[in-house]
């Protein structure tokens, strides 16, 4: 993934692949202003299964109220897996751009 677009004041979802049974696992994803994991919270995606986890399938998403609120036009995401009780960072941060809307 090169960068993930946003679109402000809107619902977006973001589909993310896997490849691998993460039925049992727990997933997190957190939009920041820097990569630093300290730095200013942007938003939280809401992850979810595509279907059940076995084929590695996940939604991200994120409420237009949420995207709505976003004031700067980058941050980074990560993806935090738990597995068992560890935390497993799934890639490197992500560079997020976020766009404003054309209608209202």
């Amino acid at each position: 993934m090169e960068k993930v677009i946003v679109y402000k004041a809107r619902t977006n979802t973001l589909p993310v692949n896997l490849g691998m049974d993460v039925s049992a696992d727990t997933f997190t994803s957190e939009v920041r202003v820097d990569r630093d994991h300290t730095s200013t919270l942007l938003m939280e995606w809401t992850v979810t299964f595509d279907t059940d986890g076995t084929d590695g399938k996940l939604i991200l998403s994120v409420d237009d109220i949420v995207t709505g609120q976003i004031l700067p036009s980058s941050g980074w995401m990560d993806l935090k897996r738990v597995t068992g009780s560890e935390p497993v960072q799934v890639f490197d941060p992500i560079e997020v751009e976020f766009r404003g809307s054309v209608t209202a």
